[in-house]
């Protein structure tokens, strides 16, 4: 049955339309992420979402950040993650 196929793939319309994130929402993604790639390094979070570009000197998301959670909640680019600079 499609209905099945489309719930079990994640490709149904209700999979399709997600709730726009906020700016603050998003920062908290970008700085999640960055725990995830840091691991045990000693840079504050902070300040390595910044270098990278993913922050501005206010904590608010940059283009790149925004593009950078896009990517990680995208069906679309499962693998764009591993493609992003570090």
């Amino acid at each position: 049955m499609d209905t099945e196929k489309e719930q079990s793939t994640g490709t149904g319309e209700a999979a399709e339309i997600a709730p726009p994130l906020s700016a603050e929402d998003i920062a908290s993604r970008i700085l999640g992420f960055t725990r995830f790639c840091m691991g045990q390094a000693s840079e504050r979070l902070e300040q390595a979402a910044l270098s990278r570009g993913w922050i501005d000197e206010e904590g608010r998301p940059t283009a790149d950040g925004r593009a950078l959670i896009t990517a990680l909640t995208s069906g679309e680019c499962a693998y764009g993650v591993y493609r992003l600079p570090v």
